[in-house]
């Protein structure tokens, strides 16, 4: 583990922060919970930890924060301390289907089926997805980046191509290299073993 860990294209700090998400969202518990000793003794607050696991609910739902309040919990014992959240920056939220058809546009290339299907059959749950969405990638103590590479390594293990090519294409466009994509790829291959490789 000491190699998997070590500083290189994503620092130790990232790649623990990684890891303790990444478990939540597959709901291993014991192995999230060790990393997120990892994660505190490499420097990531309560804060960051709470942050990184909320963004994986777009892509894995509630169960993953149900698995992630442990993480949590641990970090505040770990610490001592239940940090404050600052307030939020203004997000702005969408109250139109047309402003989340826009907002899809400039995401991806062509909007996708997906987003088409929620437009036709539940515009309701593209409105309120669409602001979870925006609102769980935005920049704030955990940059987009990082929680695009989180995304990115789920679907890996998770061995999903779909969400592999979106967040890998969102990763790269904000600045992903290869060589952060193949750490990315060496953390799901400690998660997973050699199957996550198979799809990307």
């Amino acid at each position: 583990m000491h190699s998997l860990l070590k500083d290189s294209h994503l620092s130790k700090k990232e790649k623990s922060l990684l890891l303790v998400g990444l478990f939540a969202a597959r709901r291993e518990e014991q192995a999230m919970l060790h990393f997120t000793e990892v994660a505190i003794n490499a420097g990531n607050t309560v804060n960051e930890i709470a942050e990184l696991i909320s963004a994986a609910i777009i892509s894995r739902g509630i169960p993953t924060w149900l698995s992630g309040i442990e993480a949590i919990s641990k970090a505040i014992e770990l610490t001592g301390k239940a940090e404050s959240t600052k307030e939020p920056e203004n997000i702005s939220a969408f109250s139109t289907q047309e402003e989340c058809v826009s907002y899809y546009q400039s995401e991806f290339e062509q909007l996708p089926k997906w987003i088409a299907y929620l437009v036709e059959y539940a515009p309701d749950t593209l409105l309120k997805y669409s602001n979870l969405r925006t609102t769980s990638l935005s920049d704030g103590i955990v940059s987009r980046f990082l929680k695009e590479l989180l995304l990115y390594a789920i679907n890996i293990c998770d061995q999903y191509p779909k969400g592999i090519d979106i967040h890998k294409t969102n990763a790269i466009q904000l600045g992903a290299t290869d060589e952060v994509l193949q750490d990315t790829r060496t953390i799901c291959i400690y998660v997973v073993g050699i199957q996550a490789i198979f799809n990307d």
